[in-house]
């Protein structure tokens, strides 16, 4: 007889009281009207494990990622984590889980609202856009290499620095901002109306690098997706000046 483990009662809690962070729980995907709850998401993930220790670790961890995100990207509208929630959960150990939960906050840190760079959404990380531009220098050597893999994630750390001492230069196009002013480089503009209204569209066209709302993770870097993001926006009518 197997047992499964079962998501102890102070995490599910603890779980339950972020899903109002989560604002309307909006999805770009097609298929379904809004992205899972926190707790049942887990549910999805660890049924059928009989890793108690690994399940509270697991629950523990996407915990904190919400909470990052949520606190760091407070104007964030898409909550389509269910693949790197299963990154988080495919770690492997307990410890290991705690390592790669910490490795996502320490991202939102360092590119979020209380940060020097102050990006106002998670979207092209949660989707893939910084992830296929990247491959997509390097094919030869990064295809192998997925959105939410810790080679990616020390790359971003590197690019967080570097993006840092260039706002402290007064970069033409990583400036210093303004007060609570967030920062802009695309083309396009990112207001909450027009994100939304972009990225839905994107994902109905399949211009999205990673289907962040499957499990397994489908995704591609083999088309230049940043480009033809800033296409469709120009076709919206979206465009704009120079970025900040």
């Amino acid at each position: 007889m197997t047992g499964v483990a079962v998501i102890p009662p102070e995490e599910r809690d603890a779980l339950a009281r972020l899903t109002p962070l989560l604002g309307a729980r909006a999805s770009v995907a097609p298929d379904r009207p809004c992205a899972p709850t926190p707790v049942a998401l887990v549910e999805q993930i660890v049924n059928g494990s009989e890793d108690a220790e690994r399940a509270r670790a697991f629950a523990r961890g996407l915990g904190e990622v919400i909470r990052a995100v949520a606190d760091n990207f407070p104007d964030n509208i898409f909550w389509d984590v269910d693949y790197l929630a299963c990154c988080l959960w495919q770690a492997g150990s307990a410890p290991a889980i705690g390592d790669f939960a910490r490795r996502v906050v320490s991202l939102c840190l360092g590119f979020g609202n209380k940060s020097k760079l102050r990006f106002r959404y998670a979207h092209d990380f949660l989707y893939g856009y910084d992830w296929a531009r990247w491959v997509m220098r390097k094919p030869e050597e990064r295809a192998g290499i997925g959105p939410f893999d810790v080679s990616f994630f020390d790359y971003l750390d590197g690019r967080q620095r570097a993006l840092v001492e260039l706002v402290a230069s007064n970069d033409r196009k990583y400036s210093q901002l303004n007060g609570r002013e967030y920062r802009n480089p695309f083309s396009f503009i990112r207001e909450p109306p027009e994100e939304s209204q972009l990225h839905c569209l994107l994902a109905q066209v399949d211009l999205i690098p990673l289907k962040a709302w499957r499990l397994d993770g489908e995704r591609r870097w083999d088309l230049p997706f940043t480009d033809l993001r800033a296409k469709l926006a120009d076709r919206l009518g979206l465009s704009r000046g120079e970025g900040r």
